[in-house]
């Protein structure tokens, strides 16, 4: 708690300089939780650019004329004879009218105009929520799966280079600022000695002196986080060069005693604690391929068997299946326009029947609910796919919910079932199934994970994923907990339904090849992913 207190004052200066205006709790636009809310932010970045090139070209035109004041000054330092009545006379006018009328000119505020505009796009500008969500979503990719800082900050990712913004070192110094509140301490000084490096190297990054920043602010990052994780002989060093390069003379003399008495001792490297969380390890396993499994066409209404579904097994007890080709790329294009205008953030449900919006970075996406009749072929279509695929009844099934995922987009691991149904929201029982319809391709990340399945499913556009979430007892099966993996590159659209249990009882489903379920138990599984060793989770 006490380093993480003085990391917060040694970062309030950059927040204090960056701007201080204090906002609300829970203001937030949600720019950073969703993909399709992302295009404002390019407009008000082109906005605000034009407004500070204005600014600037007001500024170049009151510095051409102060040139010309200048320029009519220097030309009274040429030497010319006292005695010629027009220089004197000249010289008295311009010393008396004219630099009294520059004078005027100079207590003039340029640019109040851009700087009211600017001041006008500030309520449509990121909130300390959606940087947080920004910044937490970088720190997130990097955890889950082990990126190294040097190369994820010129985009190179897994071995491919991407095009993008490479970070400067204010960008560098923020992700290592998250490691190090989230004691990721070695993390955190590999950001901030690639802060350093690129403040040496990058023009940009002299942005730090507009801030009132410097490289001795980043040594003295860099000493903190080495210290922390009890790296002493490290944290001497970045004392020392900062000493050398006369740095904040007196501090550092301070420092160098303490550090020498410390890096005398035994070091012993802190080991980072792993997370609480599953998504994290599951997400980065590699999971055998399952040889057993088959494809084939399904004939099992009288419509299909004049169109049989391509149907691929992934998994037989429980059963998981994908359904190919089963949204038509007009219709993915439909739900997108008939979605994007009513995102949110998404909610859940709390045991009091309560609905809360979540700001837990747990779930990074923004969801809506389409109803039946909103669009009826549409929606009476895709449901009927899903009874084609399942045998089951769409009587009284939740409506379809789309959701679009932002930066790092994720969903951690959860069961769609609930272990009590008592309250209002499952009056027609638990969710018997989930079909989880995909309506893009993403490039890299954003699987769907089933850890205690071995299971890993690519995103597959036009493709329908169905996996039951009860026994035949009616009991939740804790082996279908799922996650979605968050997103490296690409743009994620689901739309998912669930249908309803009592509904199923007067309906005679597909024949299920269930087995009891095994009796270790959900703990014991758990344990498997956090038996190897982690660094960074």
């Amino acid at each position: 708690m006490f380093r993480a207190c003085v990391f917060i004052c040694l970062l309030y200066g950059i927040v204090l300089s960056i701007g201080k205006l204090v906002e609300p709790p829970k203001v937030s636009h949600g720019y950073s939780i969703s993909q399709a809310h992302m295009m404002p932010l390019l407009n008000l970045k082109e906005e605000a650019t034009g407004n500070l090139k204005n600014y600037a070209s007001a500024l170049t035109k009151r510095l051409s004329k102060v040139k010309m004041a200048i320029n009519q000054l220097e030309d009274f330092l040429e030497p010319k004879p006292l005695s010629n009545p027009f220089f004197t006379f000249k010289q008295s006018r311009v010393l008396h009218c004219d630099y009294r009328k520059w004078l005027n000119f100079l207590k003039e505020k340029p640019g109040l105009g851009e700087i009211s505009k600017l001041q006008s796009l500030r309520p449509i500008m990121p909130t300390k929520i959606d940087y947080d969500e920004a910044l937490y979503g970088m720190h997130r990719l990097q955890s889950t799966y082990r990126l190294d800082p040097a190369e994820m900050s010129v985009g190179l990712i897994k071995g491919k280079q991407y095009r993008c913004k490479h970070f400067n070192a204010m960008d560098s110094l923020m992700v290592g600022s998250v490691n190090y509140l989230d004691e990721k301490f070695q993390s955190a000084e590999r950001w901030f000695q690639l802060a350093l490096e690129k403040y040496y190297s990058d023009p940009t990054s002299k942005l730090f002196d507009v801030f009132g920043r410097s490289d001795d602010f980043i040594l003295k990052l860099l000493m903190k986080a080495a210290q922390s994780s009890g790296r002493y002989k490290a944290a001497l060093e970045y004392a020392e060069k900062a000493l050398a390069l006369n740095r904040s003379h007196t501090f550092w003399q301070q420092q160098i005693p303490r550090l020498k008495n410390l890096s005398s001792t035994p070091e012993y490297v802190t080991p980072e604690q792993p997370s609480k969380y599953l998504f994290k390890p599951a997400c980065r396993m590699e999971y055998p391929a399952k040889k057993y499994l088959r494809c084939h066409l399904l004939f099992s209404s009288p419509f299909l068997r004049l169109a049989p579904i391509k149907m691929e097994e992934l998994n037989l007890d429980p059963p998981i299946n994908i359904y190919h080709n089963l949204i038509h790329n007009d219709e993915i294009v439909l739900l997108k326009a008939l979605s994007s205008p009513h995102l949110k953030r998404s909610e859940f449900y709390t045991s009091t029947n309560e609905v809360i919006v979540d700001y837990s970075s747990l779930r990074t996406c923004k969801t809506m609910r389409i109803k039946d009749s909103a669009h009826h072929s549409l929606m009476k279509n895709m449901n009927q796919r899903v009874m084609d695929a399942t045998g089951l009844s769409d009587f009284e099934s939740e409506e379809l919910q789309i959701s679009n995922y932002g930066i790092a987009g994720h969903l951690y691991e959860h069961e769609d079932s609930s272990q009590t149904v008592e309250c209002e929201f499952w009056k027609t029982g638990n969710r018997i199934i989930t079909a989880l319809f995909y309506l893009s391709d993403v490039e890299l990340g954003g699987e769907t994970v089933f850890p205690f399945l071995d299971l890993r499913v690519q995103t597959q556009k036009g493709s329908l994923l169905v996996w039951y979430n009860i026994l035949l007892n009616g009991t939740s099966d804790w082996r279908t907990t799922h996650i979605s993996c968050p997103i490296l590159m690409g743009d994620k659209w689901i739309a998912t339904k669930w249908f309803r249990e009592y509904p199923q009882m007067f309906v005679r489903p597909c024949p299920l090849k269930m087995k009891p379920v095994p009796e270790y138990s959900y703990k014991a599984v758990k344990n498997k992913f956090f038996n190897f060793e982690e660094h960074s989770i």
